[in-house]
């Protein structure tokens, strides 16, 4: 069992109760039975759709329990009428929650559309770091790849992690671009900047919280290239079945706002993803 003052917190599963949404369920319930901690199930009806469905808690209560598989875990299940974002965020801060999963609507065959604006508020809003799944999870996760920029923000999407699975290898990558390589041609100025890069990376990693352990199982890598190209190639290096992202950032490749470059970043992306905010 994991060693962490985050991860005997409560853990928080937002579901909007369609099929996939299972798959969130699932990696709720194996990670609240690893960590030995409870599981909040929030399912938040609109009353406009409730009321055109005729639709009550009860009901939605009901079902829940019913799609329970039988378990260990202790589930409690909340069930309220009102605005989701708003309502997964009181929760989760009333019950000091250490973290928040939830799930993707559909997939359409190109990228994934998650639960539309509700998700969007939660990850601008929630105090928490919030896990978006993908994949039916069938084991626990087995190598973590940590993107970053060197900024504050993704500074905590490392310790957090390295913090919620202290026995899971951490993979941190730093994707940077060469200024005016269409013009430049020179490998020297190539070589300055990776060197530079490189300097940056050590006096990033100088300022880390991780403990000894999971500091000497970090593996570091800073790769010249486009982001998505530069993550997409260490996720298939390195097997990744989960990555971690500071919500913005020096850069700006992950903004608050969620903007377009998030978007299609987290709509390719296979594996699960844990979106981690700056608590600054």
């Amino acid at each position: 069992m994991a060693d962490s003052k985050t991860t005997t917190k409560p853990i928080l599963l937002a579901t909007d109760m369609t099929a996939r949404c299972d798959r969130a369920f699932d990696r709720a319930l194996m990670l609240a039975k690893i960590w030995g901690t409870r599981l909040i199930v929030v399912h938040v009806l609109d009353p406009k759709q409730a009321k055109k469905k005729g639709l009550v808690p009860k009901e939605a209560r009901t079902q829940l329990e019913d799609e329970l598989p039988e378990t260990d875990v202790d589930v409690q299940f909340i069930i309220e009428m009102g605005n989701i974002g708003e309502l997964v965020i009181e929760t989760a801060k009333r019950e000091r929650c250490g973290l928040i999963v939830t799930g993707v609507a559909h997939y359409d065959g190109f990228s994934d559309v998650f639960l539309g604006s509700p998700v969007d508020h939660i990850v601008r809003h929630a105090h928490v770091p919030v896990l978006i799944i993908k994949r039916k999870p069938i084991n626990p996760y087995g190598n973590i790849l940590v993107a970053t920029d060197f900024s504050d923000c993704s500074m905590t999407a490392l310790n957090t992690a390295a913090e919620l699975f202290p026995e899971v290898p951490l993979h941190l990558v730093h994707a940077y671009n060469v200024p005016y390589s269409g013009w430049l041609k020179s490998d020297q100025v190539a070589k300055d900047i990776g060197s530079e890069e490189a300097k940056s990376m050590e006096r990033f990693l100088a300022q880390t919280t991780i403990n000894n352990a999971a500091f000497k199982g970090l593996v570091t890598s800073s790769e010249k290239g486009e982001l998505g190209v530069v993550l997409f190639n260490k996720i298939k290096e390195v097997k990744s079945d989960l990555v971690v992202l500071g919500t913005h950032g020096k850069s700006g490749f992950m903004r608050a706002s969620m903007g377009n470059n998030a978007r299609v970043l987290l709509g390719w992306l296979k594996q699960d993803v844990m979106m981690v905010r700056d608590p600054q």
